[in-house]
């Protein structure tokens, strides 16, 4: 009874550490809206979008494997942060100049506002989140990255309701990132990258080279719809933000559970793995359906509070965004499936097919139907990508359970040049 209390109360700080996290901006969008309106509106809104896409790109795909490996003990956890920041850094370095130019390209109004919030948002590759999920210390997360997050928009903005500029939202988010690095290697046990964790960094972009792929294919219809709209729509682009940001808010804060679920999922029996893979994908798809429903039920009046009024939003725009919170959950949890199993890199092969249907539905849609075509085009491309992983997963586990055949003759001594052995090392 007592672990069991032990673990409910992990799980409330899971959920407690992204709630706050989601809280954030939440106090900000009034402020903007209701000094900017919503042209301010639709520059942050871009802003973030890009940000969110260059900080999914240049993490990695750390915070795909990272946490179990972390949990697995393979190397000693700090070892394997200094190199994960050693990566993402150089990453971070490269991309924070193309997101600033991307946003600047895109945006009409309030330009210096939109590209700091860009750079704000982009140094979350930094995030140290996924070391912290691996080690089961959620509170590590609330003090090192939450709470800096909190304050700065908090800041920022009881600063632009008193009449501040817009750049403050922006300049605050990239002091936050940059307190977090700081402080996460000592609350965590960690160090920060040296000259041989820079050495590595080539040897580990090529060692995560699918992920790095996937995330980049799967950021063009995940992360940037209101930059793609804003080139075919740019009226459309406040009222898709209006519902994409909150969505996306609110699956932060449900990540808590397939973010706790990673380390119990990772377990080095195969055959448990994959049962609680299948507990874990109920799950998900159970949470995205109830996450659904009262964010469809509720959004439309939410709205009307959080956007003071400027940016309505409809009830079928509302109930879009409901079903693609659903799907979202559900494919997250096929996500964890893959890999406990194994298989993450066929997530790649699941963002390629999601994005072959998202940006140009988004494109196509979002010209000729605005924000309720934009949203149904991202409904579309994720439950494409859920398919696929379910399908992955349906193949990887009946190859499984095929016995193997005995051979005929005595088999020859297995040595470096054998492919079976070089692939069981590899596994």
């Amino acid at each position: 009874m007592r672990g069991f209390g032990r673990q409910v109360g992990r799980l409330a700080l899971h959920l407690l550490v992204p709630a706050l996290g989601a809280a954030a901006p939440l106090a900000v969008i009034p402020a903007i809206t209701s000094t900017h309106g919503a042209s301010g509106w639709a520059a942050v809104a871009v802003g973030l979008s890009v940000g969110i896409a260059t900080a999914v790109v240049a993490e990695l795909g750390w915070s795909i494997v990272g946490p179990q490996r972390v949990a697995r003990a393979t190397r000693p956890p700090g070892d394997l942060f200094a190199t994960a920041s050693a990566s993402k850094l150089v990453a971070t370095a490269v991309l924070l100049p193309v997101a600033a130019a991307v946003t600047l390209a895109v945006v009409d109004e309030h330009r210096p506002a939109a590209a700091l919030v860009s750079l704000g948002v982009a140094l979350g590759a930094l995030s140290p989140t996924w070391y912290f999920i691996g080690l089961g210390r959620p509170l590590l997360v609330l003090v090192a990255e939450t709470s800096p997050r909190v304050l700065a928009s908090l800041v920022s903005a009881v600063a632009i309701a008193a009449g501040a500029p817009l750049e403050v939202y922006g300049a605050g988010m990239v002091l936050a990132a940059v307190v977090t690095f700081g402080v996460a290697p000592r609350l965590g046990g960690a160090r920060l990258p040296g000259t041989d964790d820079f050495r590595a960094v080539p040897a580990v972009v090529r060692s995560q080279l699918v992920l790095v792929v996937g995330r980049g294919v799967a950021t063009t219809y995940k992360s940037l719809p209101a930059a793609l709209l804003g080139t075919v729509s740019p009226g459309s682009v406040a009222g898709f933000a209006a519902v994409d940001r909150p969505l996306r808010m609110g699956l932060q804060v449900v990540s808590a559970i397939p973010d706790r679920l990673q380390t119990w999922v990772g377990v080095p029996s195969a055959e448990l793995a994959h049962r609680r893979s299948l507990v874990s994908l109920g799950l998900n798809a159970g949470l995205g359906l109830v996450v659904g429903v009262g964010f469809a039920l509720s959004m439309p009046a939410v709205a009307v509070v959080l956007f003071t009024g400027t940016v309505p939003v409809s009830p079928d725009l509302a109930l879009a965004g409901g079903v693609l919170i659903t799907v979202i959950c559900a494919s997250r949890g096929a996500g964890l499936a893959l890999v406990s199993a194994g298989r993450h890199a066929q997530t790649t092969t699941a963002s390629v097919a999601s994005a072959v249907v998202g940006v140009p539905g988004v494109l196509v849609l979002g010209a000729h139907h605005g924000a309720l075509g934009a949203v149904s085009a991202l409904v579309s491309a994720e439950a494409v990508g859920l398919v696929v992983q379910l399908v992955v997963l349906a193949r990887s586990r009946r190859a499984s359970c095929v016995p193997a055949v005995e051979p005929a003759a005595e088999p020859a001594p297995v040595g470096p040049s054998d492919p079976h052995a070089r692939g069981e090392a590899a596994r």
